[in-house]
């Protein structure tokens, strides 16, 4: 077997940027001014976890109100105090806002996404990406990686 080259710890990370808006009732019809391509928290009541908690974090490529109305129609009709923070996204190197979700929810564990609670999605696991969120983050982090989740080990031929 022959050596292989590591990647350096200190390689650089690709950086996403996203700016949060304030929280609003999911009735503000400041909903309807967001673009598609974004990134949204969804926060209320919980039995377990109490009130006004992180309970969604999602992306849509249509308008905002869209998504959230085919939410309001499966379980979270059910969810008092429903509110939600839209995330805009500033800067990102990938096409794809699977890469961004999945590290943002792998992070933060909210209690009602099902997927990419353990693992994050294939294209997020090739190189380190940070994220950071500006503006109204509420219950995410400033910052958070997928340094967990990177390949660790890449053979260079």
């Amino acid at each position: 077997m022959t050596a292989a080259n590591i990647t350096s710890p200190t390689e650089l990370y690709s950086e996403i940027i996203l700016e949060w808006s304030p929280k609003m009732d999911i009735t503000d019809p400041k909903i309807n001014s967001f673009p598609e391509n974004v990134l949204y928290q969804l926060y209320g009541d919980s039995h377990l976890y109490g009130r006004d908690v992180l309970l969604y974090i999602g992306k849509t490529n249509r308008k905002v109100e869209e998504r959230l109305s085919e939410h309001i129609k499966s379980v979270f009709g059910f969810v008092n105090n429903l509110s939600i923070s839209v995330g805009k996204i500033i800067d990102c190197p990938f096409e794809n806002l699977e890469i961004p979700e999945s590290i943002l929810i792998a992070n933060h564990k909210p209690s009602f996404n099902k997927e990419y609670i353990h693992l994050i999605a294939d294209g997020a696991c090739d190189s380190k990406i940070i994220i950071i969120n500006n503006g109204h983050c509420i219950s995410l982090k400033t910052c958070c990686t997928n340094y967990w989740w990177v390949k660790q080990w890449h053979i260079e031929s």
